[in-house]
Parts: structure tokens; sequence; C-alpha cells
């Protein structure tokens, strides 16, 4: 009743009438609530308490539903943790030499870094829902990182906006039927170091880069990313595993 009292007349505003915490009050309120009603509070639009993780519906043509936050967060503006392909567990360096699926070899390696050969493990193709997933192995309950189709079909069925939540920059993706969520610019790790945190983010997917003629393919996986002031994200199909990025999981 508040809510639309409030787009009828502009008057018994409350903040709890910001249903979906974009600032304006209008017509995605309501059917961010009338959602709500229809089919619970497993399939919303926004997130609607500070209870996080919520599933959030994009209206994407699969059904699949983004999480509202990143692995390792406490909101959706919260950076989160950040991971190495297939690894389940924060780090304070993240390089080769230290890559759990990485093995120094500069007889037989067929990886270079830093004037070192590595052999890199294969662990599959597409690691959702396995031993390497972050998303499934620290949340559970069908959560999961998503792959590149996943990725590629959220990108091409929402628009976005480089904008902020609560001081901290990242980008905002808006589904059709009014579904949003924000991911952070949280920046990632090569080496020891944190590189432009505050400017861009990357998320990680599950599936490997296998071009046959990449000749880094077993050390290289798919993500998605965006960069300040670009009007569209992008996925990659090609970063190096050891990197540590950011996941936002998917169900």
């Amino acid at each position: 009743v508040f809510v639309v009292n409030k787009i009828l007349s502009d008057d018994s505003y409350q903040t709890s009438c910001d249903v979906n915490g974009d600032d304006v009050v209008d017509i995605s309120d309501v059917i961010n609530l009338v959602n709500v009603v229809l089919k619970g509070n497993n399939s919303l639009l926004c997130c609607p308490d500070g209870n996080h993780p919520h599933m959030i519906d994009l209206g994407l043509p699969s059904g699949t539903k983004w999480a509202c936050c990143n692995v390792g967060a406490s909101s959706p503006e919260d950076y989160g943790g950040y991971y190495a392909w297939g690894e389940t567990e924060e780090k304070s360096e993240y390089s080769p030499s230290n890559y759990k699926f990485a093995k120094l070899d500069d007889v037989n390696g067929e990886t270079w870094y830093n004037g070192h050969s590595y052999y890199i493990q294969d662990i599959g193709s597409d690691i959702s829902g396995t031993e390497y997933d972050v998303a499934h192995v620290k949340w559970g309950d069908g959560w999961h990182m998503p792959n590149l189709t996943q990725i590629i079909e959220m990108l091409y069925n929402t628009t976005s906006e480089y904008t902020s939540m609560n001081g901290v920059v990242g980008m905002k993706f808006m589904g059709s039927n009014g579904g949003t969520i924000f991911i952070p610019a949280a920046g990632g790790y090569d080496g020891s170091e944190i590189f432009y945190a505050g400017e861009s983010g990357s998320c990680w997917s599950s599936s490997k880069y296998n071009e046959n003629y990449y000749i880094n393919s077993e050390f290289s996986a798919c993500g998605f990313g965006f960069v300040s002031n670009v009007t569209n994200p992008y996925y990659f199909d090609g970063s190096t595993r050891y990197r540590g990025l950011s996941v936002r999981p998917v169900r």
C-alpha cells in the first residue's frame, strides 16, 4: 500500500518502499512485490532483506537465476573472495608457483611463466558442480559457477550500467522483467598484488578455454568482466587460471 501511494501521490514514503534498492520508487518495486507473492522468496527480482545470498530472477530464457552477491561476500557491494580457477580457498599470492594444479617442470612443462615451465593438470572442461567449483563447495544448495553459455545469455539478455551501490562502484545488470544484480568492481589478483579494484571487475566461469591453437589453452579459463565508464561488459575466452578473480554463482 505504501509503495502504491508513493507512486500515485508521492505521499507516505518510507525507506521500505524502495523494494529493489535502486533509490527510486516506481512500478519495478510493485513487480518485485508481486513476484515474491506469486513465487515465494526463492525467485526474487532484487534483495528483499539483508539475509544474503538471494536468488535473483533476471527473466533469462533458460530460467537461470543469478546470486545477488559474490562468493565470500556479505552484501551485493562487498567484493567477496578471490579464487584461482578450480581452487576453493583464498590465498595471499596467486601465481603458477602456488597454483594447486600447476607443477614446475622445466623439462617437459608446456606453459612458461617468469622464466620457468609448468605442467598444468587438466581438471575438466567444465568444473560446475564439482569439487573444483568454489560456489558449489562453499554454498551448496544447488549453487554453482556459471558456464560460459550462461554468462553469454546473461550479458545478451540484460541491459547494463556502470554505477555505484553504497559508495562502491560496479556494474548493474537489469533484466527485462525488472530483475537486477550488482557486481562490484573488485579487480583481481596477479601475484601478491590486487589490480584495478574500484575500476574493473572480472568473474570466472566454470568453462575452460580449450582452443587448440592457443599456446596456453590448458592454463586458461573463461569468464566475464567490465571496466569503468564502458557501457557494455564483455566475456573473455581466456584468462590464466592461477589469477585470483571473483565468482558470482547461479542456480
